[in-house]
Parts: structure tokens; C-alpha cells; sequence
């Protein structure tokens, strides 16, 4: 709203576009103030006394050469006059005006009801400070908390503005959805990496680790409750068999289900049931479930730990996702870490500075960075403290060439300066960390370590520029989501104190006619509603059917990636009998079959997304020509709706979580042991053992891709059925307004210049504060 619109809806109680421009004078500027003053003051209730008299024509020739003969044009005259002092003007010129508005008003040209809202809308403070509005607005270069007291503040604001309980409500929803937020940091590193010594020292407490789960055989999800507490979740049947088929290929695996089996007995069956049992246990002795070391070996049994503790590390919504080693011998255990890190939003990974960057180190970094989703990684090199400032440098340099040379090995060359990009190095001594936030600094210094040398501050600087930081990229999709629900909120509550202004210049009559031609549309209106809210239906049903019909591209697809495997592996094969007279080494085996995997599920799932988006957006495209008319319109860049922007963080993590260990297995020793003249036969096995495999993969996918496409579809046809909410709303709205409005008539018609002036006010601050949401 510009000031020609606040004029005409305070002062008029209407709304009108410019249609008519008016070159307007100003030869004398006190002159001119005063011609405008009276031109302004006039309204639909005074204009045909106006406009017949000679000495109004006369003074409006001083301002224009097109003078008004009716109401309209009058209206547009006044329209043109409101812009140029919107444009031109400073203390002096207004104070011109106000006296002119004083004077009107002395000779009871204008009511005081009119000449108080005419001061009130050539405020001198609301028009010169229109240029200079955005420097008051929100500075974007905050952190997340900083962003959180602003939208709270504002949201205050908002409550004491608004008047409908509803829309209150819908604000303390935005309240909610900031505090619910979680930022998870993903932990990973092979066993004595010293995980639990860092999370310990990060956490100021030792919640982790020798004092509560000495070395943790599993996954552990630390999350924040003011009531401390810890859950162990066990195998279902279905994992615990897959577990079992495992052990026939695996040997690790073999001896982990033996071991298993021999100390638990029949009681196997009261801890492995069809749906996971899960335990509440005492947090104190929650090492008898995950210590490797425990009597009993219950960590066996046990699929991850929920822990929740008051600490204040984890107050921001952090959860800690603390995985197990990477070395571990139960694949399955492998599964879920990776479903847990493809959905975290930052990884760290810890190597032991003697033992750093070992191939299940280097494979694991590659692998969460080139298709497990992760975007920010954080590799920190533990027990700093036991070499020198070279040795560390040497350390972070040997990595940085294994992961060249894997990369090469994967033939992923071109990946390079993109995995060092968005990796950094961190070396840090974690016990003496620990020293320093348990209460034992003197032992730390007395070793010569300040907190400062520790490496413990800069992981903490890191992990919150990271995470809540300026330049966050989840804090800026919070903060933007946040903005966007007020904004909507905000609209509805001006559209509702909008309409509210315009009743209030009304007569009983012209609001008993309003009302009753409210009720003629109102049919009409709930026939268009119900056919619209009918396609709708439709429409989802028809893109919940397309994804059903989706099962079957993924099944053909998985069929020509197993093809494409198999032939890889005959042909490389076939090459290096030929050329080298001998068999291909495992590991090339091993590198041929894991990576036609990964790259073949990432180009199918590509596909499917694509094919989704393709149905996404013919639908789209449809409701938005068929509803334009209802003010329906998503956001888009081009000319039509945009699935391809509107589903742009989707399909993008959790399809490569399965472990697919017992294929290449198979299939590598199927190849060490081949004969050249059985080539043949070598086809039909690695045929039968990707078949047999590919059941899990495909059924994984399917799932997955199901799961996903319907949280999108239901996600998008809310968006879809947005507009058409908000139109249905928005006329119940109105028509509450305008009952209201007829019931206590006697009452506003009282003080509705001075329920007019402070609505005004309303409106005004809630564009400021929308304005400030869009920045």
C-alpha cells in the first residue's frame, strides 16, 4: 500500500487504481498546499456541491487543466495530487498542508473526525521516512539465534496487532516449527578413533565413554530432554534373519551370529521379536546393552540407543548421531549408520593421528561424500597431543593423496577439488579437552595445555558457524520457511482489518445490501468451491496411481543395471585373461561391481525423480490455468509452475544405504576361481547371485522411493489446495467481519473515525513488518 491507497481507504473507505494521469502545477508552493487540501478534503458525501461551483473549477485550474465533472474523475485527480506529495515534499511543505487541513476545519468545511485522519495520513514521520523505510528492516548477516529473538520479537509485535484468535494461533505454530528444529552431527571413525573422549569434552560431561558406555558397540542417537533418559532398540526378526543369511557369505558375520547364538540360547526368541522390541533402561548402566566389553554381549542383540540428557550443548535442538566403529563386523550395523549420516546435516570423523587414513577410513570419506549426501565434513585428527606440529601436517597430507588415489581407483579423478572443498582438518588432544570441561584443568595445564591448545574451541567455532552460523545454508532455509508462514499470516490478518476499514465508511444500508448480495454469491460460490476441491482429489488420486506405476520403470531399470554389472565384470574378465593371461585382482573386482552399483542406483533413481517431477509439473500447470481467476498461483521462476524448483531438495538421500557386501562377495570369489574356458558358466552365477541380491536392493528402493513420493505429493497438493483454502477463508472471514460490523453499527458508528484512524495504524505497521519478513 502507497500513500494514495491509505489515503483513499482511511479517508474514502474504498480502493481505486490510478486510471487517469493528471499533469500537475505547483507555481506557488503555499498556494499549492492549499488547493490540495480542499481538493482532498472532498468526498463522495460532499463531492456534487463541490463540483458545480465556479470557484472550485477555478481553483482546481491552478493544479491541473483537466478538471473533474464527476466523482471519478475527481477521485483520480485527488490520486494524482496524493502522489506527488508522496514524492515532493519535506517539513515545511507539510506543515503547509495541516494548516491548510486546520483552517478546512475552523470553517467547518470538514468535520474534526475528517481532519484528524487527514493529519494522520500526511504525517510528516510516515512520509519522510518512506525512502529510508529499509534501513530499519533486518539485517540478514545474523546467526540462527539471533534470527530466533527476531522472529520471535516480531511475532510479539504481531500478537498485539492482530485480532483474530485463529490467526494468534497460526504465529504460535511459526513458534513452534523454529523450536523444533534439529541440526544432527553425524560422529563416524573406526574403533579407538576417541569419538566418545571428543563428544565427551564437546558435551562437558562424561555422558559418553568410560564413565557410562565404555567402548560403544552401538549406534547411539544422543538427543536433548530436560528428564535424562535411555532406550535400547533390539533386531526384529526380519533384520536379525538377514543378519543370519550374512553369516553364510561373511566369516566376520559368522562368528558374531555363533557367538550370538551360544550365549543367548533360547532366550534369543524373548529379545528378537516380528516388530523391535525396545527397552527403558537406567542410564547408568546402559553399558550392560552397548559395550563390546560388557558381560552378556546384550550390545549383540541391540540395534541402536536412544539417549536423552538436560545438556546444555544440546539445548539448540543438536542431536549427536555417535556411530559405531567402522570397522565392525555386522554389516546391518553399517545399513543404519548411513540411513542416519544421509540425514544428517554435518559429519565428523575422527582418526587416531597414529593410525590415520587406513583404506576403511579413506573409503568410508568417499563414499559419504560422493553419494550419502553429506555436504560438510569435518575430518578431526585425535591425540594431537602425543606427536608434533610436522608429523600432524604429514598426516593431513597423507590423507589428502589416499583419497586422491581412491578417487582415481573409482575413477572419480574429476571429484577431487570438490571432496577437498568441502573437507576440513581439525587436530585436537580430546583428553586433555576433557580435563578442561570436567573440572580438571590443573592436570591439563600442568601437561601444558591451555583450553586454547586443545583444538576443542575451533571444533566448537566450526560446528556452530556450520550449523547456526551467517552463512548456513539450513539456517537460511529455516529462517526463509519462518518469514514465509508470516507472511501469509500477515496477509490475512491486513486483508481482514482492510475490509473492516472500508465497512466502517459505510451506512446500516449499504451494509445490509452488502450483506445481502454476500449471500447471493455465497451459493455460487460453495458450488465453485466443491468442484475445485473435487479436482483436487483427482488429481492426487491420478499422481498416486503414477506412482504406483513407477514400481514398474524401477523394476525394469534394476533389471538393466544388474545386466550392465554382470557385463562389466564378464568383460574386464575377458580382457585381463587376453591381455595378461591371468585373473583380475580382487580389489578391482570389488571396485567394479561396488561402483557400477552406487553410480547405476543414483542414475535410476535420477530417472524416477525426473519422470515424477515431469507428472508434478503437468499438474501444476493445469490447476494454475484453471484457478487463476482465484488468485491461485504457486512460486515460480518461469511462465509456468516449476516442479522441477519446487522439489529441488528431494530424491536426494537414503537410496544408497544398503550393504552390498554379500554380492560382491559372491561375486569376487566367483571370479578368483574361474577358469578361462568358464567364462560361460561365471555368467550364469554372477546372473543368479545379482538376481538372488537385487530382491533386497529393489524392495529397499521401491520402498524408499514410495515413501518419499508420497510425502511429496501429499506435501505438494497441500501447496496446491493452498489458495483455495485461503479464498474459502478469507470469505468466511469477511462475512464474520461484516455481520459484526451490521450488529454493533450503533456502536462503531460512534467512534469509527477514531476505530478507523487506529486500524490505519495497524495496517501501516503490518506492512512495515511484512516488508522486514521479505528482506
Amino acid at each position: 500500500m502507497n500513500l494514495a491507497n491509505d489515503y483513499f481507504l482511511l479517508y474514502h473507505g474504498i480502493q481505486i487504481k490510478k486510471e487517469i494521469y493528471h499533469e500537475i502545477t505547483k507555481s506557488n508552493e503555499a498556494e499549492f498546499f492549499e488547493i490540495a487540501a480542499l481538493i482532498l478534503s472532498a468526498t463522495r458525501k460532499n463531492y456534487e456541491k463541490y463540483l458545480p461551483l465556479k470557484s472550485f473549477k477555478d481553483i482546481c485550474k491552478y493544479v491541473t487543466k483537466d478538471l473533474p465533472t464527476n466523482l471519478n474523475e475527481l477521485y483520480q485527480l485527488q490520486f494524482n495530487i496524493v502522489e506527488i506529495i508522496s514524492k515532493q515534499n519535506n517539513h515545511d511543505d507539510i506543515k503547509l498542508l495541516h494548516n491548510a487541513f486546520e483552517y478546512l476545519k475552523s470553517q467547518e468545511i470538514i468535520t474534526i473526525a475528517d481532519n484528524e485522519k487527514l493529519i494522520s495520513l500526511f504525517d510528516p514521520t510516515e512520509i519522510t521516512v518512506t525512502k529510508k523505510e529499509s534501513d530499519i528492516f533486518v539485517d540478514n548477516n545474523l546467526s540462527f539465534k539471533e534470527h530466533k529473538d527476531e522472529i520471535f520479537n516480531t511475532i510479539n509485535e504481531l500478537k498485539e496487532i492482530f485480532t483474530k484468535q485463529n490467526l494468534k494461533e497460526e504465529l504460535d505454530e511459526t513458534i513452534n516449527y523454529v523450536n523444533t528444529q534439529k541440526f544432527s552431527i553425524g560422529i563416524t571413525g573406526v574403533m579407538n578413533a576417541g569419538k566418545s573422549t571428543m563428544l565427551n569434552a564437546l558435551m562437558g560431561k562424561e555422558i559418553l565413554g568410560s564413565a557410562v558406555v565404555p567402548e560403544t558397540a552401538n549406534l547411539t542417537i544422543v538427543k536433548y530432554n530436560k528428564t535424562p533418559s535411555a532406550n535400547v532398540f533390539y533386531w526384529n526378526k526380519q533384520e536379525w534373519n538377514r543378519i543370519e543369511n550374512s553369516a553364510k557369505e561373511i566369516e566376520s558375520i559368522k562368528e558374531f551370529v555363533e557367538e550370538t547364538k551360544t550365549l543367548f540360547k533360547d532366550e534369543l526368541d524373548n529379545y528378537i521379536k516380528d516388530e523391535s522390541r525396545s527397552d527403558s533402561v537406567d542410564i547408568n548402566s546402559l553399558a550392560n546393552f552397548t559395550s563390546a566389553e560388557a558381560s552378556g554381549k546384550k550390545c549383540n542383540l541391540v540395534k541402536y540407543v536412544e539417549l536423552k540428557s538436560d545438556l546444555e550443548f544440546l539445548k539448540d535442538g543438536i542431536e549427536i548421531v555417535d556411530t559405531p566403529g567402522l570397522d565392525d563386523p555386522v554389516i546391518q550395523r553399517e545399513e543404519i549408520t548411513k540411513e542416519y549420516l544421509s540425514n544428517c546435516d554435518m559429519m565428523l570423523h575422527l582418526m587416531n593421528v597414529s593410525q590415520s587414513a587406513t583404506l576403511k577410513d579413506v573409503e568410508f570419506i568417499v563414499d559419504a561424500l560422493l553419494y550419502q549426501n553429506i555436504s560438510k565434513l569435518l575430518i578431526v585428527i585425535t591425540r594431537a597431543d602425543t606427536v608434533t606440529k610436522e608429523e600432524l601436517e604429514e598426516v593431513i597430507n597423507y590423507t589428502k593423496t589416499s583419497i586422491k588415489r581412491q578417487l582415481h581407483k573409482l575413477n572419480k579423478d574429476s571429484q577431487l577439488d570438490y571432496i577437498l572443498k568441502t573437507i576440513k582438518f581439525i587436530p585436537i588432544s580430546g583428553k586433555m579437552a576433557l580435563l578442561h570441561r570436567t573440572g580438571r584443568e590443573n592436570e591439563a595445564i600442568k601437561s601444558g595445555f591451555k583450553i586454547e591448545d586443545t583444538g576443542i574451541l575451533e571444533i566448537e567455532e566450526y560446528l556452530f558457524e556450520s550449523l547456526f552460523g551467517k552463512n548456513s545454508s539450513k539456517t537460511d532455509l529455516i529462517v526463509k520457511s519462518a518469514k514465509s508462514q508470516l507472511i501469509k499470516t500477515i496477509d490475512k490478518q491486513y486483508s481482514a482489518l482492510n475490509y473492516e476499514l472500508q465497512l466502517l465508511s459505510k451506512s446500516k444500508d449499504e451494509l445490509e445490501a452488502e450483506l445481502k448480495e454476500f449471500n447471493k454469491k455465497k451459493t455460487t460460490n460453495e458450488k465453485i468451491f466443491q468442484a475445485m476441491q473435487e479436482d483436487i482429489i483427482y488429481y492426487k488420486s491420478d499422481a498416486k496411481n503414477y506412482i504406483e506405476s513407477l514400481e514398474a520403470f524401477l523394476s525394469a531399470e534394476l533389471i538393466d543395471l544388474q545386466n550392465i554389472i554382470r557385463q562389466r565384470v564378464i568383460s574386464d574378465v575377458r580382457y585381463t585373461f587376453e591381455k595378461q593371461k591371468q585373473k583380475p585382482p580382487k580389489d578391482r573386482t570389488k571396485s567394479i561391481v561396488e561402483t557400477a552399483i552406487k553410480d547405476g542406483i543414483i542414475d535410476v533413481v535420477r530417472d524416477y525423480r525426473y519422470k515424477f517431477i515431469k507428472k508434478s509439473q503437468s499438474i501444476g500447470e493445469i490447476c494454475e490455468q484453471k484457478y487463476h481467476d482465484f488468485g491461485f498461483t504457486l512460486k515460480h521462476d518461469n511462465d509456468n509452475f516449476d516442479a522441477r524448483g519446487f522439489f529441488q531438495q528431494d530424491f536426494k538421500s537414503g537410496f544408497l544405504t544398503a550393504s552390498n557386501d554379500v554380492l560382491i562377495s559372491k561375486i569376487v570369489n566367483a571370479v578368483s576361481k574361474i577358469k578361462v574356458s568358464k567364462l560361460e558358466s561365471l555368467d550364469a552365477q554372477i546372473k543368479s547371485f545379482l538376481e538372488e541380491e537385487f530382491k533386497l536392493i529393489e524392495e529397499s528402493i521401491k520402498i524408499k522411493a514410495k515413501e518419499v513420493s508420497e510425502q511429496l505429493i501429499d506435501s505438494f497438493f497441500e501447496t496446491l489446495n493452498a489458495p483455495l483454502k485461503s479464498f474459502e477463508a478469507k470469505l468466511l472471514s469477511d462475512e464474520q467481519i461484516l455481520k459484526e460490523q451490521l450488529k454493533s453499527f450503533e456502536e462503531n458508528d460512534k467512534n469509527k473515525d477514531k476505530i478507523s484512524i487506529e486500524i490505519h495504524k495497524k495496517l501501516k505497521r503490518l506492512e512495515t513488518i511484512k516488508k522486514a519478513c521479505k528482506k
